[in-house]
């Protein structure tokens, strides 16, 4: 080979050699700037990255009309990243072509707040993370911001099925725009043939004040105008997060000594508060603050006075304070009567003081046999340390270890006919039960409500809505987040993704009430022979596969799921032919007799054929099974139905000790 041609390959070599390498070099500038990947809505997703869960390339999330459900993906930046936003598009019907607006898919970034130390009685287990490390916990109102290189944002989804929606599967993206590029999420929705119920079964209430409405809000003056817009602000986002209980304080009643010595009450500002709730069209009951107080001290006191009240002297003009005894034995007949005449006596609920506990439980009972002397019609709520006050007040509300102390005493008081509730105070109960300081997993603040139906807790009680510090964008106070759902801002407050979790929970309630509404009717359309059903037998059974017992429940996003599908699917299965309900002893998942037997009763289309485990199990003339059978050591059985050429398969397990 000649030199000109030797020159002329290497010349042609190199050229090939910048080609690759430039190529290479255009291949790494191609490189997207961030990229997106979907993660449950009960994951916690730390800006670092860490403990980060597995994600999926698709946001799937289900639910039933009428519902508000979340989703989560999360956007990790390999750049910096400026002017990030996000886009949801319209959501299409697979089948049909019909759109859901993009309108019906909210956004959010994620915000963190810095955690100094973890709650103290939590062990590490029980932890999401070890403090000191910044903790997702509030939704954003920013609509664009920037992203550092490696971090982990969150990008959290509030999507409202219609009541109208046409059932089925929906396919659409989410995309994530940002000054660097782009990038997008398939969505996938599947709505249910099931509607969410207009009425609120589960009583709720979270307790808000008003005290920070000059720092955080910038409202000065109470009862103004912008005062009262404000509070509607307020009532608004608990009635969407289906809170049905607010409270009213007895402050707001005006008292005036007239010139003859007689009190004179004054309910125009009680009025005009509990109308700015009831006006939401989503509240059922009004609760009063508390008359009395520990004294002297706090809790630890072991006496209980009525506390004293401001009057304003008739002939004076000046403010006096008077003591409660004074005060309250004509205070609560006109209160009482009031609430008669507006119509809201039978929706009140009226404290006396709350966490009365063994030490000052007499005293407790002294102050609220007082009150129902002087009001006999109004129905006595408190929250509970201790179940000695059981016989002096018509709703219980024990603080969820004390429930589960004594629940024994507390199911028998109200198998006579009260009303039994629950509450927590994130740092002041075990550290095994579901919680909502932000250190723990958040599917607790989900669990609650499934309590609430497994155990017949018609209500909840949570003393923090927003009860915050100077700046709880920094700051956790003493509670760890748990004195508030929401965080302020200017024109009203930001929701927490603990505050979104509570309502999903409570919907969950709903969709297992809904369960047992349906067994009931097939009860009542059975007739007598048939009494034995136990409506809410089934919707438990599901219920312990997320949690077993009060102490005890699972932290994995994917039981819960599973759990919520299958009530949903079970209520569409539940009049599809053949028909079959089935009832065993124990109940699904409980522990066996002798440790294999589980006896069945139920019912079956008259003229089916069903088997338990390959083994005939005859169906009467009007449907009814009955039989016992052994359980292999899978401790699965399996109950097939056949009729008309048609066959159901449905199954219940149970543990199987060794």
């Amino acid at each position: 080979m000649n030199t000109s041609i030797q020159q002329r390959v290497h010349t042609l070599r190199m050229a090939t050699g910048l080609l690759i390498v430039a190529l290479s070099c255009g291949a790494m500038l191609a490189a997207p700037p961030f990229s997106l990947v979907a993660v449950s809505d009960l994951d916690h997703i730390f800006e670092d990255g860490y403990n980060l869960p597995a994600g999926t390339d698709t946001i799937r999330v289900f639910g039933i009309r009428g519902e508000v459900i979340s989703a989560q993906f999360v956007l990790e930046a390999s750049d910096d990243l400026s002017a990030v936003a996000v886009e949801p598009g319209p959501l299409n019907h697979q089948t049909s072509g019909n759109a859901l607006a993009p309108e019906v898919v909210g956004w959010n970034f994620v915000g963190s707040i810095p955690l100094a130390k973890n709650a103290g009685n939590q062990p590490e287990h029980a932890l999401v993370r070890r403090a000191p490390a910044r903790f997702p916990d509030y939704l954003m109102a920013e609509r664009s911001l920037a992203v550092s290189r490696d971090t982990f944002r969150a990008i959290w989804l509030t999507i409202t099925i219609p009541e109208d929606a046409e059932p089925g599967i929906y396919l659409g993206r989410v995309t994530v725009r940002s000054a660097q590029g782009e990038q997008s999420l398939p969505l996938e929705l599947t709505v249910y043939p099931l509607t969410l119920p207009a009425k609120r079964n589960l009583k709720v209430t979270e307790w808000y004040t008003t005290r920070h409405f000059a720092r955080h809000h910038g409202i000065e003056e109470p009862y103004s105008d912008a005062w009262f817009a404000m509070l509607r602000n307020y009532a608004e986002n608990m009635a969407a997060h289906r809170q049905n209980v607010f409270q009213v304080p007895a402050t707001s009643i005006r008292i005036q000594r007239l010139p003859d010595g007689q009190l004179e009450f004054d309910f125009t500002r009680f009025d005009q508060i509990a109308e700015v709730f009831w006006n939401t069209g989503r509240m059922d009951y009004l609760e009063t603050g508390e008359l009395a107080r520990f004294h002297p001290g706090g809790f630890a006191s072991r006496e209980i006075r009525f506390k004293d009240f401001t009057v304003t002297d008739a002939a004076s003009g000046e403010s006096v304070t008077l003591p409660g005894d004074d005060v309250v034995p004509h205070l609560l007949p006109a209160w009482e009567d009031h609430l008669r005449r507006k119509g809201w006596l039978r929706k009140t609920l009226f404290h006396i003081k709350d966490e009365p506990a063994h030490h000052n439980a007499l005293e407790w009972m002294k102050v609220s046999r007082a009150v129902h002397q002087y009001a006999p019609d109004l129905r006595r709520l408190d929250a509970l340390c201790t179940s000695f006050v059981l016989s002096d007040l018509e709703i219980a509300v024990p603080k969820l270890d004390a429930l589960d102390a004594g629940y024994d005493i507390f199911k028998q008081w109200q198998d006579q006919g009260n009303e039994l509730w629950f509450y927590t105070v994130g740092i002041f109960q075990g550290s095994s039960y579901p919680n909502k300081t932000i250190d723990v997993p958040v599917i607790g603040s989900r669990i609650l409500h499934w309590l609430n139906w497994k155990y017949g807790a018609v209500g909840f009680l949570h003393w923090g809505w927003n009860q915050w510090v100077e700046d709880p964008f920094r700051e956790t106070g003493q509670h760890l987040g748990d004195a508030w759902h929401v965080y302020p801002v200017r024109d009203g407050v930001l929701n927490s993704i603990r505050w979104e979790q509570m309502r999903n929970g409570i919907q969950d309630y709903e969709i297992l009430r809904m369960l047992e509404q349906r067994v009931a009717a097939l009860k009542n359309q059975l007739g007598s022979r048939f009494s034995w059903i136990e409506p809410g037998q089934r919707s438990r059974e599901i219920t312990s596969r997320v949690a077993t017992s009060l102490a005890r429940h699972s932290t994995v996003p994917a039981v819960l799921y599973d759990a919520r599908r299958d009530v949903i699917n079970e209520l569409l299965e539940f009049d599809s032919t053949p028909r079959l309900y089935l009832q065993t002893s124990p109940a699904e998942h409980g522990p066996l007799m002798n440790r294999s037997v589980v006896e069945i009763l139920g019912w079956a289309e008259p003229g089916s054929e069903v088997t338990v485990n390959r083994q005939d199990l005859p169906v009467a003339r009007d449907g009814l099974l009955m039989g016992r059978f052994l359980i292999s050591a899978s401790g699965r059985m399996e109950i097939t139905v056949r009729k008309a050429g048609r066959e159901r398969k449905v199954q219940r397990i149970f543990p199987v000790s060794e």
